[in-house]
């Protein structure tokens, strides 16, 4: 997996603007991300992610190929990368099919989420420089633009770009390969919850007092407050109607 962050210029107020599409190839691990195989696996990623297909949603392979205008074998290693990544299942003689996780499920992953994403604030907090701090403070500023545009697809990718940077600025590549590989899985649902009223603006508070807890060497702070992050946006889930509930699986 990468270790950087791809940028590609700064918004109208100034902040700094990931690429989605980069970001993505980064936590998948894409060494080539402008192959045919990868702009393929990409895509599908991002539709499945951004809620543009569903949970328990079968993926036409035919239709697919149709629409990138290629044979279908691209196709099957674009399906199999996500297979691998937890986001799609494939069985003998069926489509492929979005994977749809029971609520138990999700709750073991966000709770061992929430506890690596703690010790790498703890880290961060423990260690971070000035230049440390002037990333962070630019991926705060990114947030806060999008905030401020009500843009919830900007604020989530930049949402991601912001833990990205802390596990980066921990150096602990152990941790932050699991932490992306657990949270490839659930990437959909934390778009689900930060496109919930409200929470665009709660989520901003909360990263506010992580950047100021970094700002103070806080390490205690940084972790508890990196650790509560993930568990509130698995109460938010948890306390969603049973029908949206599940459809966010």
């Amino acid at each position: 997996m990468g270790a950087s962050i791809t940028a590609v210029g700064e918004d109208a107020r100034g902040a700094t603007a990931p690429d989605p599409t980069a970001m993505l190839a980064t936590l998948l691990g894409l060494a080539e991300p402008d192959s045919l195989v990868s702009r393929l696996t990409l895509q599908l990623a991002r539709d499945i992610i951004e809620g543009r297909v569903e949970p328990g949603e079968t993926v036409n392979s035919l239709e697919l190929s149709k629409r990138f205008d290629t044979s279908r074998t691209p196709v099957r290693e674009a399906l199999f990368a996500l297979e691998r990544e937890g986001l799609l299942e494939i069985q003998a003689r069926r489509r492929p099919r979005v994977v749809a996780r029971s609520a138990r499920q999700v709750a073991e992953i966000y709770g061992l989420r929430a506890e690596l994403h703690a010790l790498l604030a703890q880290a961060v907090a423990a260690r971070i420089d000035p230049a440390g701090l002037d990333q962070i403070r630019g991926d705060l500023a990114a947030l806060r633009a999008a905030v401020e545009s009500a843009d919830v697809d900007a604020y989530f990718w930049r949402n991601v770009a912001f833990h990205n940077r802390v596990a980066v600025l921990a150096d602990n590549s152990t941790t932050k390969r699991m932490l992306d590989s657990l949270g490839l899985q659930v990437l959909r649902l934390r778009h689900l919850t930060m496109s919930l009223p409200g929470r665009m603006q709660v989520g901003l508070h909360d990263h506010e007092r992580l950047v100021l807890a970094f700002e103070q060497g806080d390490v205690g702070l940084a972790g508890a407050l990196s650790r509560s992050l993930v568990l509130n946006a698995l109460r938010t889930l948890q306390a969603l109607p049973a029908k949206d509930f599940a459809s966010g699986y």
